[in-house]
């Protein structure tokens, strides 16, 4: 028989209901018909030839509380989600079967599915798989419009013959059959899935990926989030059910520790200070079965050690027992383990539990993350979340980044760490993604890449410094903290000479650990300070002690800087005021910048050249033009043609990144296709080889397929005739500068290399021989 769509009628609730209350007169009306005499019909041939008919239902947990808490408007998105998402999981593993889903009363969704002889499945495995399918698709839904996750019941029954009654009573039946399974639960212990799940224990059959988290700043790997795959064309396949159907059956622990050794073991090498994410489950951390040695044992054999690890805890799930908890957690940090909390925006406890939990770093869930450079709502979040991350002194994470424009955003508002599908897909082996990242100008250590010159003497930002002498006493310092004055930070200062820094927040947060009042309260402010605070004479120019800021430790990035003159304590300067003065120079330079690349102009180029000049110290200058580019601009168009000058500027940028020395490069557009690169004499053939490298396997992309294919245009040149072009190029022409010159000197010689340059063929790097250029 071809498969059938059930169109049950839609009275079906008013029916069983009428049904009940004839079944307890003992009777069924003969003329109780919720189906067209041609859907009997064809239903009962079906059943006749052997057929059956399934009928499973999906039941919200405490449905009407539910209801009541939330209202009938959220109450409806759910119930809508449910039918939907029960009609998606009957196509997904029903293909081909005819389905019929149906939303009954007090959250109970009905799916009707036709099975020709002998194809029918089994029904308990059937109704537990989806239920966990359907519950894991539905927690998204749930979160986002409750902050609570929902709970599933799911019953099933099976109808093969009519026998004496109607096809209507039938179907009662099995719905009150199936109510009393769901009210029952599945025997979990029955299910053939468990049988399953058992074997990909002992296979083990699970796949490790890894998505790499990428430091902002340094735009270098952080660390990989160790992710879990169940086996393809498995109920386990999605993670979401795997680890569902683990915590019903009590493997939990099982199933994370088989994810953890494997996530260890297959990391491979990692470099100094890269980590390895691991999500773990609170409740397995408390579990007495969990014991950290193994996990150090296994760290060892695999070349890695605590500090590598940051234990990633979801914020999906409760922590029922905050004490304990938070006493286990204190116990892994003593041996080096670090933490993260993980979707945040969407779970149970918001920033009182991760303020209490004093994660080292905090992940934003990706829907918050979601088109964040169109959204000024979620862009306020962001900024909140990162100011509150600096504040307990964590790092920020952002999860799910999935555009270029994203990622600009993101790293404007001073984001530390991202991640998602646009930086790199989770893969295996760990992969090591090499997308240059877009340029950004609202964050402290992008400004000081960017190499934005700034000579003001750091004493005209110094304010007034707060002191205490060495043997303040904790409580003193803290007292300060609390008084009128807004105050976040302290020096400590012995005869005028700066010896320490406390800053407030680091304070709190080594008060508020558990025998931390009683640790430091009552002892010398040496007990608590940072003993190597930055500290800079009032004359050094900011631009330096921005370099030197970001330099630090990550947990130190954002503390206060001390200035002083002739070593004695003169202020304190703020790397918020840093970076608005930063800021400001930047608007400077704006001005002037190219409208489309947003590189520096030609004012700011000799800017720059003058100031090298007259520092004395080696420099090459780097002149990049491009080769057929108004033949490729006549006929593509202009919008095609500043495409290019985008890409090669883009390209200009990440090279001096990637291979220059940080902080000395200078990337600025003169005009045109025409720009310049200031980079050290020693780096500059690196440089200038990832340039042509990069751009002769990218320009191809901004030409279409026969082009590419051809390796050449057919255009008219100046006089009116058809010829052949080559594709772009880049030529590149280097001059090296040793001392004090003009520009005029510099321009002629960089001028007769550019000359030079472009008559090579193809992509080009002509550098000047005839040694560098000096007291001109």
């Amino acid at each position: 028989m071809q498969s059938m769509v059930l169109d049950v009628f839609r009275g079906f609730t008013t029916a069983a209901r009428h049904a009940e209350a004839a079944q307890r007169r003992g009777m069924l009306p003969a003329n109780f018909a919720f189906l067209s005499l041609s859907e009997r019909n064809r239903i009962d041939d079906h059943l006749a030839s052997g057929g059956s008919l399934s009928l499973v239902l999906f039941e919200i947990k405490n449905f009407l509380v539910f209801a009541n808490l939330f209202g009938a408007d959220i109450t409806a998105l759910i119930l809508e989600a449910s039918a939907r998402e029960v009609q998606a999981l009957a196509r997904e593993e029903h293909p081909g079967v005819g389905c019929y889903v149906e939303r009954l009363a007090e959250g109970k969704v009905m799916l009707l599915c036709l099975h020709k002889a002998g194809q029918a499945p089994d029904l308990m495995d059937m109704a537990a798989g989806m239920r966990l399918k359907l519950k894991a698709s539905l927690k998204a839904h749930s979160l986002k419009l409750t902050g609570q996750t929902l709970d599933i019941a799911a019953g099933h029954a099976a109808i093969t013959q009519t026998g004496a009654g109607t096809l209507e009573h039938a179907l009662y039946n099995a719905l009150c059959e199936a109510q009393h399974v769901a009210k029952g639960e599945l025997d979990t212990s029955t299910l053939s899935m468990l049988a399953e799940f058992r074997e990909i224990m002992a296979a083990p059959r699970l796949r490790v990926v890894y998505q790499p988290i990428i430091d902002f700043q340094a735009e270098t790997v952080l660390a990989w989030e160790a992710l879990t795959r169940g086996p393809a064309d498995s109920y386990f396949q999605s993670p979401s059910v795997l680890f569902d159907f683990a915590e019903e059956v009590g493997q939990l622990f099982t199933l994370e520790k088989v994810c953890r050794e494997a996530a260890i073991t297959k990391l491979g090498d990692v470099g100094p200070g890269q980590k390895l994410f691991l999500n773990i489950h609170p409740r397995t951390l408390v579990d007495p079965s969990f014991s950290p040695g193994e996990t150090l044992k296994l760290l060892d054999r695999c070349g890695l050690g605590p500090s590598n690890v940051v234990f990633e805890i979801t914020e999906r799930h409760s922590i029922r027992d905050f004490t304990l908890f938070h006493r286990t957690l204190e116990h892994y940090r003593s041996q080096g383990f670090q933490v993260a909390v993980d979707d945040v925006g969407t779970g149970y406890s918001g920033l009182w539990t991760i303020a209490e939990l004093r994660p080292d770093y905090i992940k934003v869930d990706m829907s918050l993350i979601r088109d964040i450079d169109k959204n000024p709502v979620k862009r306020a979040l962001i900024e909140t979340f990162v100011a509150f991350s600096e504040k307990i002194g964590c790092r920020l994470i952002a999860e799910g980044i999935e555009t270029e424009q994203e990622l600009g955003a993101l790293r404007g508002l001073g984001v530390h760490y991202g991640q998602g599908y646009y930086l790199h897909l989770p893969a295996f082996p760990k992969p090591v993604p090499e997308k240059p990242l877009p340029a950004s100008q609202n964050s402290l250590g992008l400004m000081a890449k960017r190499e934005l010159k700034c000579s003001i003497p750091v004493r005209e930002l110094a304010e007034k410094a707060y002191d205490v002498s060495s043997n303040t006493q904790v409580s003193e310092v803290k007292d300060l903290f609390q008084g009128k004055e807004p105050l976040s930070a302290v020096v400590v200062a012995d005869e005028g000479r700066p010896v320490g820094l406390v800053m407030s927040h680091h304070l709190d947060r080594a008060l508020s650990t558990r025998y931390g009042m009683s640790l430091y309260f009552h002892r010398d402010a040496t007990r608590i300070m940072d003993a190597a605070p930055l500290i800079v004479e009032g004359s050094t120019p900011v631009e330096k002690v921005a370099k030197a800021a970001m330099n630090r430790d990550k947990y130190k990035i954002y503390d206060h800087i001390i200035v002083t003159e002739t070593g004695r304590l003169s202020g304190i300067v703020s790397v918020q005021r840093i970076l608005d003065t930063l800021a400001a120079v930047q608007v400077q330079m704006a001005k002037g910048a190219s409208p489309l690349t947003g590189l520096p102009g030609n004012v700011a180029i000799e800017t720059e050249l003058e100031r090298r000049c007259a520092s004395g110290d080696p420099f090459s200058i780097v002149y990049a033009d491009l080769d057929n580019f108004k033949v490729f601009n006549d006929t593509y168009g202009f919008r095609d043609g500043d495409g290019i000058i985008l890409l090669l500027s883009k390209i200009l940028s990440f090279a001096a990144r990637r291979h220059g020395r940080s902080g000395e490069e200078f990337v600025g557009h003169v005009g045109g296709d025409d720009f310049v690169l200031l980079a050290s004499p020693e780096r500059a053939e690196r440089i200038c080889k990832s340039i042509v490298r990069c751009f002769g396997r990218l320009v191809r992309n901004c030409y279409c397929e026969e082009d590419r294919a051809r390796g050449y245009i057919t255009a008219k040149d100046r006089s009116g005739a058809q010829l052949e072009f080559p594709l772009v190029s880049v030529s590149l022409a280097v001059v090296d500068c040793a001392g004090d010159c003009t520009l005029s000197a510099i321009s002629a010689r960089a001028a007769e290399m550019k000359k030079y340059a472009k008559s090579l063929p193809g992509n080009s790097i002509a550098r000047d021989r005839r040694g560098p250029l000096a007291g001109c």
